[in-house]
């Protein structure tokens, strides 16, 4: 009977079942990390993340964190301003840490290497990477 089937039948099925278990695994974990957001803060609305933001973080910023975040999260979720970019949100961190500095210089037409380096002392959150963009921005205005 076993002489009848290919030879890579096995090896092949073990590879599909793996694959099926690690894939469940992610969903699950992902799902898991959902709702412990969702239990650890509200969702706010656009207004209400833009009035929480512009306390520290520029107008143009603040737009730019909200379309950008949103387009990850949405529909079940919207950014918050506390949120950890490492630890709470499943946004690839080569998204955010070198895709978006870039994208944001580009529209505001500045070099993205006018970024100082990331304050030692500061997390991740939201608020603080629109702060760490407006540092960017800032350097525009000089000379």
């Amino acid at each position: 009977m076993r002489g009848d089937l290919p030879h890579w039948l096995f090896p092949a099925t073990f590879v599909v079942v793996c694959l099926c278990i690690w894939f469940g695994i992610a969903w699950r974990n992902t799902r898991k990390q959902q709702v412990r957001l969702l239990a650890r803060r509200p969702n706010p609305t656009k207004a209400e993340f833009t009035e929480q933001m512009l306390r520290n973080v520029s107008s143009a910023t603040t737009e730019f964190l909200w379309n950008t975040t949103a387009s990850y999260l949405e529909p079940k979720f919207t950014p918050h301003p506390d949120d950890d970019l490492d630890m709470n949100l499943w946004i690839d961190d080569g998204d955010w840490s070198m895709d978006w500095p870039r994208d944001f210089a580009e529209r505001q037409g500045f070099c993205e290497k006018a970024y100082p380096d990331w304050p030692k002392d500061w997390p991740v959150t939201l608020r603080n990477f629109g702060r760490w963009l407006d540092m960017g921005l800032a350097s525009k205005a000089q000379p």
